[in-house]
C-alpha cells in the first residue's frame, strides 16, 4: 500500500491561509519519508487560528509563501492516493490555496481517514483525530502538521491491519469509503 498524508494549518478562516503543511510518504505500508515547513500564508492570523495551532505572524515572517513550496509539494502528490483526516478541510484547502497562487495542481486521488474510522471502530465517542489517535495508542502533537499527517497516515495502516488487507480500494469495495479524484 502506497499513499501519502496530507494536513495543513491555516492563519484565519479562509482556506487559502496556509501557514503550515506536513506529509507522510507511505510505501509497501512503511513511512518512508516527512515532509513539514511552516507557510508564509500573506494574509492576517486571527487570534482564534493561533489559539488552535500556535502559529504566529511572527513564526512564518521569513518563510516561502505556497507558490514558493509548491514545486516542493506537487511530486509526492502527483498520481498518488493522498488521505488526509477530514479530507473535505484540506483537500479544499489545497483547491483554494493553488487557486489563490494560479497553480496547476497535479492530478491523484484522496481518501477520508475520518469516514474509514467511522466505518471502522464504531463505538467511538466521536472521530476527531485526537480521539482516535488515543484510541489507536498513536503519538500526536494535535495541530501540528506533520503530527497530524503521521497520525492520519497511522490511522489507515491501523485500518489497513484491521481488515486483513492491503490495498485501499478493497476495503473501499466492503465499507464504502469513496475515493474522489482531486
Amino acid at each position: 500500500m502506497n499513499f501519502v498524508s496530507i494536513d495543513f494549518e491555516t492563519a484565519n478562516p479562509k482556506w487559502s491561509s496556509v501557514c503550515a503543511v506536513g506529509m507522510v510518504k507511505v510505501e509497501h505500508g512503511e513511512i518512508v519519508d516527512e515532509y513539514y515547513s511552516l507557510v508564509n500564508p500573506e494574509d492576517y492570523f486571527s487570534p482564534f487560528n493561533i489559539n488552535i495551532h500556535g502559529i504566529t505572524a511572527k513564526d512564518v515572517a521569513n518563510t516561502p509563501n505556497f507558490h514558493e513550496l509548491s514545486n516542493q509539494l506537487w511530486p509526492w502528490l502527483a498520481d498518488s492516493l493522498v488521505v488526509a483526516h477530514n479530507a473535505s478541510f484540506d483537500i479544499n484547502v489545497l483547491r483554494k490555496v493553488a487557486g489563490k497562487y494560479r497553480l496547476k495542481a497535479p492530478d491523484f486521488t484522496y481518501a477520508c481517514t475520518c469516514q474509514l474510522a467511522r466505518a471502522t471502530w464504531k463505538d467511538l465517542m466521536n472521530y476527531k483525530l485526537s480521539t482516535i489517535a488515543e484510541y489507536l495508542n498513536l503519538d500526536l502533537s494535535h495541530h501540528n502538521a506533520l503530527s497530524d499527517a503521521r497520525a492520519c497516515a497511522n490511522i489507515l495502516l491501523q485500518a489497513m491491519k484491521y481488515y486483513q488487507c492491503d490495498q485501499l480500494d478493497e476495503m473501499a469495495a466492503t465499507k464504502g469509503l469513496q475515493i474522489k479524484k482531486f
